[in-house]
């Protein structure tokens, strides 16, 4: 397995990858290479899920954002809780770190191991899952997204999404929520069940393969596992394969 830790103007990136078999001087490994911004962790706990029951041919890139409320917000609004900040919505800052610099960094690491993506996905969780749907309507890097128990209540997520769909590159969205989601006290929350259905049947008239689950429990509840169910779905019929070097 391959293992390292970088650092991206203030960001934590971890990147852990599957070795590939080896196969010659002429071939490099294509394997799926998902992007999951993570809230102070570095990914372990996925990866180790993952694992379980047999580790899929993958790479994982867990990206630590300097500001999990700021950085993976679309656009600035107001506070959900009682005494909270407001959102400043710096997402397309960090977009532009993700394509500018941490995307090409992470490839040239695995381009040392002999290694390079067959497709990039983008995973998130809560903030992370709002992040990743906003981030396949504005930009070409990702093939395939996955927003569990995404916060697409976010104001005017919507109706964003309405007016402005996926990319004609993505070609598979994983939603997800826990089925207590809807009835949390939040009043801006509330409408979660009914917003994350509207995004996938957007994503779904554009011509995406798209699946949404509900799964037991709250926002709180087995975060990795689900994070992990949804990535898991987004890398069917995306194995791993050598192709010559060009």
């Amino acid at each position: 397995m391959v293992e390292q830790s970088f650092e991206v103007e203030g960001e934590k990136v971890t990147l852990r990858a599957t070795e590939p078999a080896a196969s010659g001087d002429e071939h490099v490994a294509r394997v799926p290479v998902v992007y999951l911004h993570v809230f102070e962790a570095d990914g372990a706990d996925v990866w180790q899920r993952l694992g379980e029951g047999g580790m899929p041919p993958m790479t994982l890139v867990a990206i630590e954002p300097k500001s999990w409320d700021n950085d993976l917000t679309p656009w600035p609004a107001p506070p959900t809780f009682r005494g909270g900040r407001p959102y400043e919505g710096l997402a397309g800052t960090q977009l532009e770190l993700l394509g500018r610099a941490i995307l090409p960094d992470a490839e040239a690491l695995l381009a040392q191991h002999g290694m390079a993506p067959s497709f990039s996905a983008l995973a998130g969780y809560s903030l992370a899952g709002l992040f990743a749907a906003w981030a396949v309507t504005q930009c070409s890097l990702f093939e395939r997204v996955a927003s569990v128990s995404g916060s697409l209540w976010y104001p005017d997520f919507v109706k964003y999404v309405a007016g402005n769909g996926p990319k004609s590159c993505v070609r598979r969205a994983y939603f997800s929520l826990g089925d207590a989601e809807p009835r949390t006290r939040n009043r801006a929350m509330r409408s979660v069940l009914e917003d994350t259905q509207q995004v996938e049947e957007r994503f779904e008239r554009s011509g995406v393969d798209t699946r949404f689950e509900l799964n037991p429990g709250n926002h709180f509840t087995d975060e990795d596992l689900r994070t992990t169910r949804g990535i898991r779905w987004l890398l069917e019929d995306g194995g791993a394969s050598d192709v010559p070097v060009a």
